[in-house]
């Protein structure tokens, strides 16, 4: 703000020899009374006996009905015709709020249904008589005494009211009600009666949300319906007139220029001035009422008892805030003041408008209505949660902190739930990753509607020092698990299932009989885990006769690669003929499930070694898991996962882990995530790099991850245990629909020349990412293995 001489209207006019007129905020002024003009309020004297001169006028009758607005955040009393120099010592405070300008403690801004019901009756006017000798003999005895400005001279009396009414929120019924409030007026301003209502125009005025009358007239003060204040005004006319309505106001020194030095000075603002500090203190006040409206009244209703301690935080902010505004207005007051009474004429509207104070102030209130809406959404969310079934933990209420990691915030937060689920988050991560929240909060509620015993937990780590940098999500099954790795034997060697698979592919493969035990220097051990239906099983004698055969015509002269026994339904030919392929000894395998659909085949974990051709005699184990996302709900993918974990546990090392997906997904399964928290709490997390993606089915998408590698970026990226890569040289795209059309043919079933050069290119493709994978697992995880404690 430039620094410049404020400007006043002395410069134009010395306000100390104008006269003027004032609203009679205080009823109890009398002619001859002293009024301190630069505060706007009367000064107390004894009674004098002073002549006076009765004006008989015509009865003047005024009435407006005015409306608020929705555009700008006014107060209810720049509505009302009052001065405006008046209206700035009101707003300062200066002179106290009575009757009709006690709206500016209204609780409420005005918006564009608020309507004030205006009224005004004068009865007659009373004037100083022309000899004011007796006057100006007091005065010669008060003037040293008194900081008056000016005297009343005049005062016009009878009655002044307005009736504040707030219009429900509908259009269509505000508009009627307008129509029954102006005809009320009208009866009011020129009938000898008011005029009654329809039995339909009584029911609108009903649905009047909130009725109040400002007017010195004590009988209207408990009034509630718009339409009693116009028959009691009426019906008292004669009685309730006898109230000052106008002070007329003439200076001292018109009664004393003898005397003008002893007379206090009075200069009016300028009008820039006067509406700058106006708009300045109405925006304080707005925003101090909106502020405790929703402090002190709305807060306390919220329903949630864990932002007790938010609340309160935010009531001890409220307070410093509003001893800064007050104290704020109080220096506006003085400066307002001292200008008034000229013993500010060298000031800069710097001075008044400090800078510094007034950004410090903003930021004051800015950031408490940042916290107050914050708290709002808050409440909001956590009834949200609570209706979605969902149990709210605020973690700070059980001694979580920095030295904590999942295993102890788990056993902090959960003691008797056996299937839970606890979503993690603070509110930082909700802000900034909504889409990622609700997304889980879906996941986890769909879980739930399959499993009636599961318990679902919001954890808030907002107000915490532990430092939780992604949402994850915490399951029992890693509880379950580690209580049951306490019971079991570290030997694995002989509850694990071998199979020897002879290969004739001498570069890859030998068809040297397996041993059953291998030693950890001979063997790479990958576990294959991927979603149940994403075809594990299929993709494992897939991939055997890829490194089998180098073309699909080698495969169909040569013996097929048998490891798991697979069935499954194809569909050939114009009339899209459905056949049942088998694959291997269907029947007499005990640990593929073909009869349930939607249940994971494989039933149990099962290790499938192959012999390695090369010069360390290395076997290359892969470890065949059940799927997760079981169709008999929670409880199944919990058992399933409790096996694996155990299974794994007990692996003397761990080279790779394998993630088999399907290119086309619309969505990642939840237990993608929950599956890569729990085994990496398992193993060290460190070794996330030993994660490959495979995807099957690649044909459709060109081989290569299709539209589910963004949804697997932002999986990974989420994730809290560590960078796990994801790029070209840790995955590999195959079709196994080319292993299924060499099934399908030695099953009998036939296809089109069309279909087979397909089918061709497909294998060719799959045998080059076999092989890549391989060479991959030997070069860059096979020396790099994870061991197990």
């Amino acid at each position: 703000m430039s620094v410049q001489p404020m400007e006043t209207e002395e410069n134009l006019n010395n306000a100390s020899f104008i006269d003027m007129k004032r609203t009679a905020i205080d009823h109890f002024g009398r002619l001859g009374f002293f009024y301190d003009a630069c505060r706007d309020c009367l000064i107390k004297q004894p009674n004098i006996n002073v002549k006076e001169t009765l004006c008989q006028v015509d009865k003047i009758v005024t009435g407006e009905i005015k409306y608020g607005y929705d555009d700008q955040p006014q107060k209810l009393l720049r509505l009302l015709s009052i001065d405006e120099h008046l209206m700035l010592s009101i707003l300062l405070e200066l002179t106290p709020n009575t009757d009709k300008t006690s709206l500016i403690n209204y609780s409420h801004l005005s918006n564009k249904y608020t309507r004030l019901f205006c009224y005004s009756y004068i009865d007659h006017i009373q004037k100083l008589s022309n000899k004011i000798k007796d006057i100006k003999q007091f005065m010669y005895s008060s003037i040293s005494s008194t900081a008056a400005t000016h005297i009343i001279t005049g005062i016009e009396w009878g009655i002044d009211l307005v009736v504040l009414l707030q219009l429900p929120v509908d259009h269509d019924k505000a508009v009627q009600i307008d129509t029954i409030l102006n005809k009320l007026l009208s009866s009011l301003l020129h009938e000898e009666s008011i005029c009654p209502l329809t039995q339909d125009e009584e029911s609108l005025l009903e649905h009047i949300v909130h009725t109040k009358v400002y007017t010195y007239v004590s009988g209207l003060n408990h009034v509630t319906k718009v339409r009693d204040v116009c028959h009691y005004i009426k019906e008292n006319i004669n009685n309730i007139s006898d109230y000052p309505i106008t002070y007329i106001l003439q200076p001292i020194k018109d009664f004393s220029r003898q005397h003008n030095e002893e007379c206090r000075k009075f200069t009016l603002l300028s009008k820039e001035l006067n509406e700058n500090i106006e708009d300045y203190v109405l925006k304080l006040i707005v925003d101090r009422e909106k502020l405790q409206n929703t402090i002190l009244e709305d807060m306390p209703k919220f329903s949630s008892e864990y932002l007790k301690h938010q609340q309160n935080n935010i009531q001890i902010q409220w307070l410093n805030v509003n001893e800064k505004i007050t104290n704020e207005i109080k220096r506006l007051s003085n400066f307002v003041i001292q200008i008034r009474s000229g013993e500010a004429e060298n000031l800069f509207i710097k001075q008044i408008f400090n800078d510094n104070e007034q950004m410090i102030i903003k930021n004051s209130i800015d950031e408490l209505k940042q916290n107050v809406k914050h708290l709002e959404e808050k409440e909001h969310f956590i009834r949200c949660l609570n209706q979605q079934n969902f149990q709210y933990l605020n973690v700070i209420e059980y001694n979580i902190d920095q030295s904590d990691n999942e295993n102890s915030i788990e056993h902090k937060l959960v003691q008797n739930h056996q299937h839970y689920r606890i979503l993690c988050s603070n509110d930082y991560l909700n802000k900034n990753n909504s889409e990622e929240l609700q997304k889980l909060i879906c996941d986890l509620i769909e879980e739930a509607k399959n499993n009636s015993s599961l318990h679902l937990i919001y954890a808030d780590f907002s107000d915490c020092s532990f430092p939780l940098s992604t949402m994850m999500v915490l399951s029992s099954l890693k509880k379950a698990h580690e209580d049951m790795i306490d019971q079991l034997s570290s030997e694995l060697s002989t509850a694990m299932e071998t199979f020897t698979v002879p290969f004739t592919e001498p570069d890859i493969l030998t068809d040297q009989p397996t041993p059953t035990s291998v030693s950890i220097d001979e063997t790479i051990n990958i576990v294959l885990l991927g979603e149940t239906g994403v075809g594990k099983s299929t993709f494992i004698n897939a991939f055997a006769n890829y490194l089998t055969f180098h073309t699909l015509e080698e495969a169909e002269a040569g013996q097929s690669v048998v490891l798991i026994p697979v069935s499954f339904m194809i569909t050939v030919g114009d009339n899209f003929e459905e056949h049942i392929v088998k694959f291997g000894s269907v029947d007499e395998s005990n640990n593929e499930d073909f009869d349930h659909p939607g249940h994971s085949v494989t039933q149990h974990c099962k290790s499938y070694i192959f012999n390695l051709n090369d010069s360390d005699q290395r076997k290359l184990c892969i470890i065949d898991t059940p799927g997760f996302g079981d169709t008999r709900g929670i409880e199944q993918d919990d058992l399933n996962m409790e096996h694996i974990l155990e299974y794994v546990n007990n692996l003397t090392h761990i080279n790779a882990i394998c993630f088999l997906l399907k290119p086309n997904e619309s969505k990642l399964h939840i237990y993608y995530r929950l599956c890569l928290n729990q085994l990496f709490s398992v193993l060290d997390q460190n070794n996330v790099k030993k994660v490959i993606v495979c995807f099957t089915n690649s044909r459709s998408t060109f081989y290569t991850p299709g539209d589910t590698a963004p949804l697997l970026k932002q999986m990974l990226r989420s994730l809290a245990i560590g960078d796990v890569p994801f790029k070209k040289e840790n995955t590999f795209c195959f079709d196994s629909e080319s292993f299924r059309y060499l099934v399908a043919l030695q099953n009998g079933i036939n296809f089109s020349e069309l279909d087979r050069q397909e089918y061709e290119m497909s294998w060719i493709k799959s045998v080059h990412d076999s092989k890549r994978l391989i060479e991959y697992i030997c070069k860059e995880l096979a020396s790099r293995c994870i061991q197990q404690e």
